[in-house]
């Protein structure tokens, strides 16, 4: 007998391939050891959510966590799988607005 989840896995997908305004948290990473603890004392641990302001391969990745933005290289970037962030609570994870565009297991 199989067992049946009415909650599908959520989708994981590189940090490089969301678009800006879309909330998430870290799902897993392919991070050595010393990029894990140089995130982590940046404030993306294993407890926060994030909003992108900018993603993609052309450029650094710039996401914001409360009150702080935070830039990635495209390459530590797309290391990082990401899950969607679906709180009830638009403010619990950040606020969705362009101008305050606001985890994760590394």
């Amino acid at each position: 007998m199989s067992a049946f989840s009415p909650h599908p896995t959520p989708l994981k997908l590189p940090l490089t391939q969301l678009k800006r305004g879309d909330r998430a948290m870290v799902a897993s990473s392919s991070l050595s050891d010393e990029d894990k603890a140089t995130l982590r004392a940046m404030g993306l641990d294993e407890s926060c959510q994030f909003t992108v302001c900018r993603a993609g391969s052309g450029g650094p990745c710039i996401i914001q966590i409360d009150a702080m933005r935070l830039g990635l290289s495209p390459d530590l970037a797309r290391r990082i799988m990401t899950r969607p962030c679906d709180c009830a609570d638009a403010n619990h994870c950040a606020s969705a607005t362009p101008d305050a565009i606001p985890g994760a297991h590394l």
